[in-house]
């Protein structure tokens, strides 16, 4: 029988906002189906205790490793199966025990049971991936056609240049690197770090990519997107903020950045913020475009709850031959270090008897010379 699991619980109904004040050694109670790939890199960074989910934390829709990367990393994992609380009653720092699949609330001596759970482990895990694979085919085909139709819909905003902020003129002729939130993405950011401090450079971060990149000591030029997952430390970096406007006009970032007193620009523009990003990259005529934890397949857009990727698909069409992607460069490089090697072949000195040998054959070829003319 498992130990309970004791600790002060905290409840957010967007798991990226809560990750940004979330104590370590907390539980914390998500409204998250389909755990994706950032939201757990957070959780394990937080070094949370527990994960309680009022959604399916693995659906068993698609495929995905994420619970099992929670368990991996010692954090336990449950799916709420009955909720006993008023329905206005919101968790914030109280004191919880998890104990036989029942979370309890703890008041003194006494404890309350407030929901029935149900845990993940590697069994139910697997019985998940099995579902998922008996679904890949019906899930697939519906992905398609909803990329295909959204693509439809939205590939008039591709074929001419929309309005574009003047600030992005110092972009023309240059390497822009667009970089976005994903799993493992700031994996990636170490690896490339020293390509990422070149000075000529133009650095885009999609969000909170800001906050990824700062860890980092390396600074955007500009951020783009709706400010819902960056902190205010980051907006405050210096950076030139690009407000994603979406086609009905409604921009949640500039909402956020005109309370904080800061000047931004707009961008109205259908899709991903990645895809404005990519797109505004394009249109001002940079010479490349490289990409890091830039979203493309359908695992990582249904993680997101996306049903399809049209301006995606279309981005990467119009921009397809300025592109590098460089999203999951770490697994082929332990540290910088290691990548540097691979793209800098060493020199070997040469030896003391080459170089003289070397020196004689210059001076006997130039004697020659001068002796000819």
């Amino acid at each position: 029988m498992a130990e309970p699991i004791y600790g002060v619980l905290y409840e957010h109904q967007q798991t990226k906002k809560l990750l940004q004040y979330v104590p370590e050694e907390s539980i914390v109670f998500l409204w998250h189906q389909d755990l994706d790939g950032v939201a757990v890199n957070g959780l394990i960074e937080a070094k949370v205790k527990a994960v309680i989910n009022m959604y399916r934390s693995y659906s068993g829709t698609f495929q995905h490793p994420h619970v099992s990367s929670l368990l991996k990393a010692g954090i336990a994992v449950y799916d709420v199966k009955e909720l006993h609380r008023r329905k206005d009653y919101t968790f914030d720092g109280e004191e919880m025990m998890i104990d036989q699949n029942g979370l309890y609330m703890i008041e003194g001596l006494k404890s309350y049971k407030v929901a029935s759970l149900e845990v993940y482990d590697q069994q139910l895990v697997l019985e998940k991936d099995e579902l998922a694979r008996t679904h890949y085919s019906s899930s697939y085909e519906q992905f398609v056609l909803n990329t295909l139709n959204f693509a439809k819909k939205e590939q008039l905003w591709f074929q001419t240049k929309p309005q574009l902020p003047h600030c992005l003129h110092v972009m023309k002729g240059k390497h822009v690197c667009v970089v976005a939130r994903n799993t493992n993405y700031e994996k990636d950011i170490q690896v490339l770090r020293s390509l990422l401090n070149q000075k000529n450079l133009v650095i885009i971060a999609v969000d909170g990519a800001a906050d990824g990149l700062l860890k980092k000591r390396i600074k955007p030029h500009f951020i783009f997107g709706d400010m819902d997952s960056i902190s205010e430390r980051a907006m405050f970096c210096g950076a030139t903020l690009i407000c994603h406007q979406h086609v009905n006009g409604d921009s949640p970032g500039k909402k956020r950045v005109d309370r904080l007193g800061l000047e931004t620009e707009l961008i109205q523009f259908v899709g991903t913020s990645e895809d404005v990003a990519i797109m505004a990259a394009y249109w001002s005529e940079v010479s490349r475009i490289f990409l890091v934890g830039c979203r493309l397949g359908m695992e990582e857009f249904l993680e997101k709850g996306r049903p399809g990727m049209g301006a995606t698909w279309l981005a990467r069409i119009q921009a397809g031959a300025k592109i590098t992607d460089l999203k999951g460069i770490h697994h082929i490089a332990s540290s910088s270090l290691a990548f540097n090697s691979m793209l800098i072949p060493k020199v070997e000195r040469p030896s003391m008897l080459e170089f003289v040998r070397s020196f004689i054959q210059e001076r006997f070829y130039a004697w020659k010379k001068k002796e000819v003319l």
